[in-house]
């Protein structure tokens, strides 16, 4: 009963959408890259990655609904050989608009401001500010073509990336592909209502700024992970709630650099003018385990029900 009166509610408030037909509420994601290396060094460490992220909508009218959430995210690792482990955390305010320009395009366009730092500290630069714009064109029932950028401030200066991607399903709804490249990619094949198998690939970007000590510099580190692997996922609840363990490799890239050594810019993976005198050891990645949890609504098949 509960379920469906938040149904309801979330169908009242989110604008008409198209090829997917579904709404992720609520994600939380928990893993660990095993025995990361340093070069040069026979020391490892681990890196344990908590991800957890809220998307809540709120309608104003039939072609718009305002975007609101928050995104929490926690690295625990070693970046020196034989340092102590330490936290690195990112919270995301999520605030925007998604807005349907006609029958075929829509868009959303989110600001993200953020707080990246380690155990959260609030001295000196932490708070960075960042947004995307996203738009949707629907050239099919199953398939929606995306086009977006997304820029941000970060430590090493200011960080932009193009976006282009899909989403398509097939008729029968065994396949499903969504991709907003060089971001993320999603393909998986359905075998029933519960199961299915896939491969995910996400490609992030971000810094954090690291407490501040009398005796030693300013310091914020780079992280810049690539992630590619298989996974296997089992529903519930007439699909609302995903269960999802992954597995695959990870870049694990954490560079350590001093505060006022900068790019000029990046462009994705692209850095241009890098200069800068990296203080840590170049990280060497490792495969990766995690295990996740998604709260779900698939609004068109509830809404014909």
């Amino acid at each position: 009963m509960i379920l469906r009166i938040l149904f309801l509610f979330i169908l009242v408030i989110t604008p008409s959408i198209h090829a997917q037909d579904y709404i992720d509420l609520v994600k939380i994601n928990y893993g660990s890259i095993l025995d990361a290396g340093f070069e040069g060094s026979d020391t490892q460490t681990n890196v344990n990655l908590l991800d957890v992220g809220v998307t809540y909508p709120i309608r104003l009218n039939e072609n718009t609904a305002i975007i609101t959430g928050i995104d929490y995210i926690q690295h625990s690792l070693d970046l020196f050989p034989n340092s102590e482990t330490i936290n690195l955390n990112n919270i995301t305010i999520k605030a925007g608009l998604n807005i349907k320009h006609g029958s075929k395009w829509s868009g959303t366009y989110l600001f993200l401001p953020k707080i990246a730092s380690q155990d959260l500290h609030t001295d000196g630069d932490h708070l960075f500010f960042g947004g995307v714009a996203l738009l949707k064109y629907q050239k099919s029932e199953r398939m929606q073509y995306r086009f977006g950028v997304y820029a941000s401030s970060e430590g090493f200066g200011t960080f932009m990336t193009p976006i282009l991607g899909l989403y398509y399903i097939s008729e029968n709804k065994d396949w499903e592909i969504s991709a907003s490249l060089p971001i993320n990619a999603d393909v998986n094949h359905r075998f029933n209502n519960a199961v299915a198998v896939g491969l995910g690939f996400q490609a992030f970007v971000r810094s954090f700024s690291m407490e501040r000590d009398e005796n030693t510099p300013e310091l914020y580190t780079q992280m810049s992970n690539i992630e590619f692997g298989p996974y296997v996922q089992h529903s519930f609840l007439d699909q609302s709630i995903l269960v999802r363990l992954q597995a695959g490799y990870s870049t694990a890239s954490y560079e350590v650099f001093e505060e006022g050594d900068t790019l000029p810019i990046r462009v994705s993976a692209f850095e241009f003018g890098d200069n800068r005198n990296l203080l840590n050891p170049e990280m060497t990645g490792n495969v990766f385990v995690r295990v996740g949890a998604t709260y779900r609504f698939h609004l068109k098949e509830k809404k014909e029900e």
